[in-house]
């Protein structure tokens, strides 16, 4: 029996085999084919023309440009209006060979095309490895293109994903290289390779990532520049330093192995600090145009190439020559207020060459509509710069509690506005959380835990509800892409935000954006629904032909009883706590400070019932600002205070099942005759307080979360003081918070102190 079950057994591996080899057999045959089919196409393409003259194809670069409109509707009229004009004349600075350092030059043909020196315009080895791998792994990405064959995808934006289009790529590159030698065509490819941040060749890439003269580069920062041409928004050193500095070392090790370079000039390139400078280039005033225009540009961009699988040149050509027409979400009277008070630096603290930059964003809550961006302060000195309210990733401070720890734990029937929660002070191994003023209030109710920003509650309420459960509110239900679970990095250590004082204190390990916390933001308005946001509804081409739409993506968040409780204990930050300086003149408003370790950020996050708003303040390069305030609070309420002039100013509508009580604040029950700190708080019904306040002598309040925060599987055993953590990582994990990225935007946090602002506000008025 078992000699049947063996012979059985076998009888299909055989069959298998022999099928397998069947295979092998068509597929060797099918490249034959086409390898075959190949030669005959370029043979027929070059006889009979099959490609353009190549200065014709050159002179394509500088002739037909066909600007794309940007548009928006007139919120009085409906009426679509022209906003601005999209021009192709983007960061692009000529510069000539002979000025440009050989080992830029040598560093492109290294991570790019190691055999251009000797090549007639095609790598007939990649190409045929290429080849092989589109017939038998059906990858359409072909691959194998030379630095030719590149210069031709940039000049023309024919960037079509098919065999023919790469057998006219070929047949184009060859005749080229018969035309151009080979200095001519790697200069015009320095010169016409996008190397984001909207610079178009070397020249600009050099003034806007180190200002410098292109001639001027080191070799690090030569490999660092060569580095971005593969993927500019990944390996942008601005938005990303670790990516970036990791793609100069791939760069580098095959400079080493070409032999461009000695051993010694590669380990002191690998170890020279990439010292970014942010600088821009001449660009015509009359064409600069808004951080608004800038974002629209970015997100069609990136939407072209995920939603109808274009390459980032071919969608940014399109942009610049295609005569689109994209209909934009901006609002110019809003996004005229925002650059009227962002360009005055009367309004800021700090000045000179590096002063402390700021950023906004204000979008309409119920549509997921951005109405304006500003990216930085003082007059805007070029096109596609950084955008701090987009591209820069900083740590929240305390303006994450609302998010993270009171929105969450409202959901969960963890707290009410009412719960009693102790300030005192806590111990969680060897690390002890504090407030910003050192001292402690004793117990006090949630809604004024949140109101003056105290550190320890939110500590407690955090622990209650669990890291696990705020972290997956923050990033399954209000949109949060920057937060990090678990990520070994470069350095082999592992990252994550899944920790007390990550998400009770902003204490992230990248940060988040101005963008994500208006979004998040705009849930306690919109009862409970977040809405991703967008910058542009629709884009047609020359021809008038739909080619993208963009709906708002919505999900439920969190309950209209939770977005309604917030939203009256936000009300009490901008009324009674440390956002008083952000209160408008007669519009409900509330939000959030946030205020980071060592005061190297600062934030207001805020709404009306009609806009969210967000503001960031701080260094590019993240140091302490201590003693120049928290000019946010003042720059929110001037442009809130502008864009709702000849508005009609909506209300926040009351849930029906929710039941507003007069709470006294010290006791957290009813308030009584003789309770005199109250507020009036709304619960959901049923979860109100039951007793009425009668003494004030009582210490034990029905609901109270107290002082003692129990292990229970959190492993909250030792944490260094000020690590940023107050879960020690797991053993052998070597988790921590405090990731290298000393010139990114983006700055971890030691141990995030959340604010008191009311002893730092800044007017801005003199």
């Amino acid at each position: 029996m078992r000699r049947t079950e063996s012979i059985s057994q076998r009888q299909p591996d055989k069959k298998k085999k022999n099928s397998n080899t069947k295979q092998i057999v068509k597929r060797i045959l099918l490249a034959t084919g086409i390898v075959f089919v190949l030669l005959i196409a370029i043979i027929a393409g070059a006889a009979f023309g099959f490609i353009d003259n190549s200065t014709d194809l050159i002179a394509q670069e500088y002739n037909l440009e066909l600007a794309s409109v940007v548009y928006y509707t007139d919120p009085k009229t409906n009426e679509v209006m022209e906003y601005n004009r999209v021009y192709a004349d983007q960061n692009r600075v000529w510069v000539d060979l002979e000025k440009t350092p050989e080992m830029l030059k040598k560093a492109f043909i290294a991570i790019e095309d190691e055999r251009f020196e000797s090549h007639n315009g095609v790598d007939w080895k990649r190409t045929f490895g290429a080849t092989i791998g589109y017939i038998f792994k059906g990858s359409d990405s072909y691959g194998g293109s030379t630095i030719t064959q590149q210069l031709i995808k940039n000049v023309t934006g024919d960037n079509d994903r098919s065999p023919i289009r790469k057998i006219q790529e070929i047949v184009r590159a060859l005749n080229l290289e018969r035309k151009m030698s080979k200095d001519e065509i790697i200069e015009m490819y320095m010169n016409t390779i996008y190397l984001g941040q909207g610079c178009h060749g070397v020249q600009s890439a050099a003034n806007v990532y180190y200002s410098k003269d292109v001639s001027e580069l080191s070799l690090a920062e030569c490999a660092s520049i060569a580095g971005i041409t593969q993927y500019p928004s990944k390996y942008d050193p601005l938005v990303n330093y670790d990516a970036n500095k990791q793609k100069q070392e791939v760069v580098l090790k095959k400079m080493l192995e070409l032999g461009y370079i000695t051993k010694d000039e590669y380990d002191q390139a690998v170890s020279e600090e990439l010292k970014l400078k942010k600088g821009t280039t001449k660009v015509d005033k009359s064409r600069i145009q808004s951080y608004f225009t800038d974002q629209i540009i970015m997100d069609v961009i990136q939407d072209l190439m995920t939603r109808n699988n274009m390459s980032e040149s071919e969608a940014t050509k399109l942009i610049f020559k295609g005569g689109l027409k994209i209909y934009s979400t901006v609002d110019p009277k809003v996004q005229s207020a925002m650059e009227n008070i962002f360009e005055n630096d009367k309004n800021f603290p700090g000045s000179g060459e590096n002063k402390p930059q700021s950023a906004m964003v204000v979008m309409d809550p119920y549509t997921g509509e951005v109405k304006g961006i500003v990216g930085g302060r003082g007059q805007k000195t070029g096109n596609r710069v950084l955008n701090r309210a987009t591209q820069s990733m900083r740590q929240p401070g305390s303006s994450i509690k609302p998010l993270a720890v009171y929105a969450p734990a409202i959901e969960n029937g963890i707290i009410t506005p009412a719960t009693i929660v102790n300030d005192s002070s806590l111990t969680i191994g060897n690390w002890s959380p504090k407030n910003s003023d050192g001292s402690f209030l004793g117990p006090i109710t949630a809604r004024v835990a949140l109101e003056k920003s105290r550190n320890v509650p939110a500590v407690r309420i955090l622990d209650k509800l669990s890291v696990d459960r705020s972290f997956d509110f923050m990033t399954k239900k209000l949109g949060f892409t920057t937060l990090v679970s678990s990520e070994k990095r470069a350095d082999g250590k592992n990252y994550s935000d899944k920790y007390l004082s990550s998400l009770g204190l902003g204490g992230l390990t990248d940060g988040v954006t101005v963008m994500e916390m208006t979004a998040a933001y705009s849930t306690f308005v919109n009862q409970g629904i977040y809405t991703k946001p967008i910058t542009y509804t629709k884009v047609t081409d020359a021809n008038g032909r739909v080619i993208l739409e963009n709906k708002p993506e919505t999900n439920r968040a969190m309950s209209e009883t939770t977005a309604y409780t917030m939203a009256q204990m936000l009300s009490g930050v901008v009324t009674y706590g440390t956002g008083t300086a952000a209160k408008p003149s007669g519009i409900f408003a509330g939000g959030k400070t946030g205020t980071t370790d060592k005061d190297v950020d600062r934030w207001f996050a805020g709404f009306t019932p009609n806009y969210v708003g967000v503001v960031w303040f701080g260094y590019d390069n993240p140091k302490s600002m201590s003693g120049l305030g928290n000019p946010c609070t003042s720059t929110w309420r001037k442009v809130m205070e502008a864009i709702h002039k000849d508005v009609s100013v909506k209300t926040l509508v009351q849930p029906q099942n929710m039941t507003a009580v007069t709470v006294c604040q010290v006791t957290g029950k009813v308030a009584g005759e003789e309770c005199e700190s109250t507020r009036v708080d709304y619960f959901k019904s049923g979860t109100q307080p039951p007793g009425i306040c009668s003494s004030h002598a009582e210490t034990e309040p029905e609901d109270k979360i107290d002082g003692t925060i129990e292990n229970e599987g959190q492993g909250l055993n030792e944490v260094a003081p000020g690590s940023g953590t107050s879960n020690p990582p797991p053993e052998g994990e070597g988790i921590t918070q405090s990731p290298s990225v000393p010139s990114t935007p983006s700055t971890p946090n030691e141990s995030p102190v959340a604010d008191d602002e009311s002893q730092y506000w800044w007017s801005g008025e003199e």
